[in-house]
Formats: C-alpha cells, structure tokens, sequence
C-alpha cells in the first residue's frame, strides 16, 4: 500500500510542478503581448505629436492668411473712406491688426506645441512600460521554473518522510 501512494505523492508533485512552469509560460506570453501593446501605444503617440504639430503650422499658416486679408480689407476700406492709408492712424490700425494676427497665430503654434509635448511625453511612458513588461514576461518564465522545481522540492521531501513513516510503522 505504501508504494502506490509514494508513486500517486511523486506524481501530484509532478503534476504540480508542470503547472507552475506552463503558468510561468502563461503569464510571460501574457506579459509579452502588453510589452507589444505599450510599444505600439509609444509609436502612436509620437505620430500624433508629429501631427499636432503640423496642424498647427498649418492652422497658423491660415490665420495669417486670414489676417493679411483683413489687413487689405482695411486699406481698401480706409481708402475708400478718403482717408490717407499712408500715413496717422490708417497705418496704426492696419498694423494692429497684423500684430494680433500674429499673436493668434503663435498662440495657435503654442497649443499645437503643448499638446504634441503632451504626446511625446505619453509616447515615453509607453515605452517605458512596454520595457517593463519585457522585463516581466522574461522574469516569469524562470519563475516558473523555480516554482517548479521548488513543488518537486516539497513533493520529494512530503514523500520521503511519509515513506520513512510507513517503512518505520510496517517494516521493509
């Protein structure tokens, strides 16, 4: 009656210990599949920072188109009007005009500046979890085996002193 239970103690220790290392496994694929994922976070959010920047170029491009046409709607406006647009006031207004054009528009290239920092600084983060979780899905392989060989560990030592018991109890 002994033997057979040593050999079902041995076998649960075995079973046990396969277990550990295909959950090591596991949780590696497991780990390594979010590393990708934050990887390919990282990557989309350095395309977006490159984008915010150019639809903010291209958002202060415009204004200052924009301005410029309010500026000659000024002049034109001013000429018709009988005023000197050479000259006093005419030239004042017109080149108030320009600088709050150019106001918006370096404000617009600020926000656009901002908001791609917001990015690459989103884009580090990912990347610095993707590292982390290679490092994790590295890590739990071997602590799957360590788990494993520590379960043969304490089967081996349950069994042997359960059969120390019953050699002591029942004799050879």
């Amino acid at each position: 009656m002994g033997v057979p239970l040593a050999v079902a103690g041995i076998a649960g220790g075995a079973i046990q210990a396969f277990g550990a290392v295909q959950s090591g496994y596991a949780k590696s694929a497991a780990a390594a599949y979010q590393s990708q994922v934050a990887a390919n976070n990282a990557k989309i959010a350095q395309a977006d920072a490159t984008l915010d920047i150019q639809a903010g170029e291209v958002a202060a491009v415009n204004r200052g188109l924009k301005t410029r046409a309010m500026v000659g709607q000024e002049k034109a406006a001013q000429g018709a009007s009988g005023i000197e647009v050479n000259s006093g006031s005419a030239v004042d207004v017109r080149a108030g005009t320009e600088e709050l054009g150019m106001l918006d528009a370096l404000t617009i290239r600020s926000d656009a500046s901002k908001k791609a920092y917001a990015k690459q600084v989103e884009a580090v983060s990912d990347t610095a979890q993707s590292q982390l979780a290679q490092a994790e899905s590295e890590q739990d392989v071997t602590a799957g085996w360590i788990s494993g060989a520590g379960t043969l560990l304490s089967s081996a030592s349950s069994v042997g002193g359960n059969w120390s018991k019953y050699q002591t109890m029942f004799g050879s």
